[in-house]
């Protein structure tokens, strides 16, 4: 399978994806299409095809993360207006190579709306 045909296959998983309660941050986690274009481009050009590859095999393990997650850091967003940002972290047990990796997840508020999905990584050891 070519890197580009994971992409969308990724793709179609992420859009399956239903909204899961973090209790680390006592609010509702949505995933939208804000989450999967931060997660392909940066500044409204796409990533590099192995960044793009590395973000996406990611995707599997985002509702475990949100949802064992058991505590938050919040910071305040200001470039766009005041918008809370949460950072969760949790570790995971990852399929390609079994070992467990502990991965970081940023989730965002804007005004009253809901809380969703911004962007994952594995948190450097």
């Amino acid at each position: 399978m070519s890197k580009q045909d994971f992409i969308e296959k990724q793709k179609k998983l992420y859009k399956t994806l239903k909204p899961c309660y973090c209790t680390a941050i006592q609010e509702t986690v949505h995933f939208t299409a804000d989450g999967w274009n931060h997660l392909i481009y940066h500044r409204r050009r796409p990533h590099n095809l192995d960044e793009r590859t590395y973000c996406v095999a990611l995707i599997p393990y985002l509702c475990e993360v949100i949802t064992d997650a058991t505590t938050a850091t919040k910071t305040i967003d200001t470039q766009y207006g005041p918008h809370p940002l949460w950072i969760i972290e949790h570790q995971v047990k990852t399929l390609h190579n079994g070992k467990k990796q502990i991965l970081k997840l940023i989730l965002q508020k804007r005004g009253a709306g809901n809380t969703h999905f911004l962007s994952v990584m594995c948190k450097e050891k």
